[in-house]
């Protein structure tokens, strides 16, 4: 059976819990800073909004770059198999 490691963490004075199978500790503790500091950046930028808005406005924040990336990704994928099948058609000649 696999352990997990339960980490506790607090953002915007409410606790959470969070489960990580071992080995993830580290990427969970990098995804909390990240998700904390994005929320204390909404925080500074907009003091009048209320938590869910500043998670909601963090969620963005941190979407747009995923979603930029996962596009440069699809087109390095797509030069990376173009290149593939004009080496494989110079290869047969």
């Amino acid at each position: 059976m696999t352990e997990h490691v339960v980490r506790a963490l607090k953002i915007l004075g409410r606790d959470f819990s969070i489960k990580a199978s071992p080995g993830e500790e580290m990427v969970l503790e990098q995804a909390i800073a990240l998700l904390q500091k994005r929320v204390d950046e909404n925080q500074q930028r907009f003091p009048l909004a209320g938590s869910h808005e500043l998670l909601v406005l963090a969620a963005l924040n941190l979407c747009v770059p995923l979603l930029e990336q996962e596009e440069r990704l699809r087109q390095v994928e797509a030069r990376l198999s173009a290149t593939a099948e004009r080496i494989a058609r110079q290869l047969q000649g």
